[in-house]
């Protein structure tokens, strides 16, 4: 099955990068625009405010008059905005026309109804001013109005000062102040939209060297990665570092395994043509059948290697692959034992069995069973006739905790001292044994045992024979399951 190509990483940080610029850069551009308004509407007014104030402190009564005296200075500064018109009037009580526009103070008061809004700028507490915004002789206007009273002895003149101005200069500041504010936040985002790359670049620089320095390696260079990484990429390369020296065990296993393979298969072929030749050309009835019998040994030593090889080649396979799983070790023994029980009653051995029935280990079943199986057939062939082997399970005690002991004592001829640690090399024969064998089981059994994280040793049984002590550290009962 293919693998489906995801997108690269690059353009997965460049999309995620500007679509949150691209989201900041909207969301900065509204609050800007926002207050660029707010602040052009602000500052004019508090010029409309501050223009109302001066026309009130420029009212005032004389002889029961109320006289108003414009200051001109108060519509020079308001006529500076030279895109806008100007509108007043000023009236005293309920609309009696002072000065200005007639009717403009009907006019507004009738369409602006409840919608005037208090004031952000008020200078004077006892002061009452109000804005309202809204359409006067087609235009858009901002209205202000200033309420407040004169006093004379023994009466009081409620004086309303309203004045209008077209929005067009706050309309043109506002967007002056946004323009800015655009200029500068496209600005920021194209600086911005640069140093991601930048960035972006720099951060996959290592994945860059790392893919660039293992595809200039040679196939069978598998040496550790060595180089500055970021703290978030060594996790990683450990875990290459580490494959790559599985690999390179299983390399130098193989090397190795060929070699022998291609060396012990050689021999008996060697010998097994040798012999079937001379058997063709001799005419001796006695000889050939001696010949003959060199052939069939000849053939079982081959066959016993090319089975011992494939079994390895399977055990190596699922070192790899299998997961091990809780199973009965007595149990396992047991149906080991019943599957060599004919191959021993063929040889006169008796095969007995004690031990307890409740350890439970954690393992393959596959890996063990040969283990097991190469022991006993080991046991088999150097056993004399009418002997036993003795096959035992027990429960034992460390100062590391509990263990499962499998033992499996014969009643053979023993291997010296000196030939013990030799014994689980591949390939070992003892010397001057006259047996068929590959010299492959009790080597297969050692790296099963190893690969369970068991240790397994050879010790001397009395009067004569080995003892093969397994010992299972990983160990559970089925109380505890």
């Amino acid at each position: 099955m293919s693998n489906i190509a995801l997108p690269s990483i690059r353009r997965q940080l460049l999309t995620i990068t500007m679509s949150l610029m691209l989201i900041i850069t909207f969301f900065t551009y509204i609050i800007a625009n926002n207050y660029s308004k707010s602040a052009a509407k602000l500052s004019y007014d508090r010029l409309l405010a501050s223009a109302a104030l001066q026309i009130f402190e420029n009212i005032h009564i004389d002889y029961h008059e109320i006289i108003v005296d414009l200051p001109s200075a108060t519509f020079e500064t308001l006529s500076m905005a030279s895109t806008d018109r100007l509108v007043y009037q000023i009236t005293q009580n309920k609309g009696g026309h002072l000065t200005g526009y007639k009717e403009l103070y009907t006019l507004i008061t009738d369409k602006a109804g409840n919608n005037w809004q208090r004031s952000e700028y008020d200078p004077r507490d006892n002061l009452q001013i109000k804005f309202w915004e809204g359409h006067y002789k087609g235009e858009n206007y901002r209205f202000i109005m200033l309420s407040d009273k004169l006093y004379e002895v023994g009466k009081a003149f409620d004086i309303n000062i309203l004045i209008g101005q077209t929005t067009q200069a706050r309309d043109q500041l506002a967007y002056e102040m946004n323009l800015k504010v655009l200029q500068m936040v496209t600005l920021i985002f194209v600086i911005a939209i640069v140093l991601i790359l930048l960035g972006v670049r720099q951060i996959l620089q290592p994945i860059y060297a790392i893919n660039r320095k293992i595809r200039r390696r040679s196939p069978m260079d598998l040496r550790p990665i060595d180089m500055s990484i970021p703290k978030e990429m060594a996790d990683l390369i450990a875990t290459i570092n580490h494959f790559m020296a599985q690999l390179e065990v299983s390399l130098d296993h193989l090397k190795r395994f060929t070699g022998e393979v291609a060396h012990q298969i050689r021999t008996p072929l060697a010998g097994l043509k040798s012999q079937a030749q001379n058997a063709i050309e001799e005419t001796d009835t006695k000889i050939r059948t001696e010949q003959l019998k060199r052939v069939l040994y000849s053939t079982d030593l081959l066959d016993s290697t090319v089975t011992q090889l494939l079994n390895q080649a399977t055990l190596a396979h699922r070192f790899h692959s299998q997961p091990f799983i809780t199973l009965s070790l007595p149990e396992l023994v047991k149906s080991v034992c019943r599957d060599v029980a004919v191959s021993a009653i063929q040889r006169g051995v008796t095969i007995t069995y004690q031990g307890e029935e409740n350890l439970m280990i954690k393992g393959d079943a596959f890996a063990l069973s040969q283990m097991l199986r190469n022991i006993l057939e080991n046991a088999i062939k150097f056993s004399p006739t009418d002997k036993e082997i003795n096959v035992s399970t027990q429960l034992h005690s460390t100062e590391l905790g509990y263990i499962a002991r499998l033992c499996v004592a014969d009643q053979g001829v023993g291997v010296p001292n000196n030939e013990k640690h030799h014994v689980f090399e591949r390939f070992y024969k003892s010397k001057g044994d006259p047996r068929a064998g590959s010299g492959l089981g009790l080597s297969i059994a050692k790296e099963v045992a190893e690969h369970h994280n068991a240790t397994i040793q050879l010790l001397d049984n009395t009067p004569s024979g080995l003892i093969f002590e397994i010992n299972f550290k990983l160990m559970l009962t089925e109380g505890e399951q």
